[in-house]
């Protein structure tokens, strides 16, 4: 019965970004790219070329994924890495879903990468004496994307770290990203911001904790935790554990995470990137450098957002074999 109710469940989201895509006026020439990237992507990633760096210790990349949205991953990552030039230790969090298979996958198509099973990482922060009990019963209850706030927070040796979806592609150089990187801003972390007229977050916290850090004056209502770039020595397990002590909300909600990423945001000096470059919302255009295919655009990533990164990448391993 329960895996019945899986499947209806998978059918009703593949009928909504069908009737999305035809709702927006995909034409037959986004139905092949659809159909490729959406339903025969395991046939094409083993022709994906292994992407072999030396990694910079001084900073990662970290996400959360399942097995079923491997291709979404690898793009993601094949962009950040052409688009960028950075050289992150890529640390993928598992949801309950990875197994040996994918993690093999995973590993040959990049190097420098780390996964973290979330069974045997749960195991590891139960038996520490250093992390509180209140960190230690939300791992147990909490909803697994939670991990991607608590694992960087009790693992990461980095100075900074990139917390990144994986439905996120890059197709220029993120220029903002790069110079915090290298020390060339004055802020401790960047978010993206939700675009304009979106409903505000609700960050569900009491009333003295929000006071106290001034969270409607920061806006970090307004945030997209699915990517942010913080420098990593500016928090600690006190951010978390005064979190986890005010929230409001169900640890097992799906928006645990974005609410604690958003409250430890706004006791830093924080910047939003810039929306028209760090797109949501619209069209892939000119002025997008990165564009977050959140939950109801996905279908937009598979009908164009994969292909396009890719012709994009293409450009630049002919111009750079064209200059050797």
């Amino acid at each position: 019965m329960i895996r019945l109710s899986k499947k209806i469940k998978v059918l009703k989201r593949e009928l909504f970004f069908v009737g999305r895509l035809l709702e927006e006026g995909y034409g037959p020439r986004y139905w092949w790219p659809y159909i490729k990237n959406r339903f025969l992507w395991s046939l094409l990633l083993p022709r994906l070329p292994k992407f072999e760096y030396v990694a910079d210790p001084d900073l990662e990349l970290h996400t959360i994924c399942n097995k079923n949205d491997l291709w979404m991953l690898i793009w993601m990552l094949r962009s950040f890495f052409f688009m960028s030039g950075l050289r992150p230790i890529i640390v993928i969090n598992d949801d309950g879903t990875l197994d040996g298979a994918a993690a093999d996958l995973i590993k040959s198509k990049f190097s420098n990468v780390r996964i973290m099973f979330r069974d045997q990482t749960t195991n590891r922060i139960l038996e520490m004496p250093s992390v509180p009990d209140i960190v230690k019963q939300a791992r147990i209850n909490a909803h697994f994307f939670l991990d991607k706030l608590i694992n960087p927070i009790v693992f990461s040796k980095a100075k900074k770290i990139i917390v990144s979806d994986t439905d996120i592609l890059y197709y220029k150089v993120p220029t903002e990203v790069v110079d915090f990187i290298n020390n060339k801003t004055s802020c401790d972390a960047l978010v993206q911001r939700q675009v304009k007229g979106e409903a505000e977050f609700d960050l569900m916290v009491d009333e003295s904790y929000a006071e106290k850090y001034k969270f409607r004056e920061t806006q970090v209502s307004f945030m997209n935790g699915g990517y942010i770039v913080i420098d990593k020595e500016k928090i600690n397990m006190n951010h978390l554990v005064e979190f986890l002590t005010h929230t409001k909300r169900p640890l097992s909600d799906y928006f645990i995470e974005m609410a604690g990423w958003a409250c430890v945001l706004g006791q830093l000096n924080f910047k939003f990137l810039p929306p028209e470059r760090y797109a949501i919302k619209g069209f892939l255009n000119e002025k997008m450098v990165v564009k977050h295919y959140t939950s109801p655009r996905r279908y937009e990533m598979f009908a164009y957002g994969i292909d396009k990164t890719r012709d994009a990448i293409r450009k630049i391993e002919r111009e750079n074999k064209n200059t050797i």
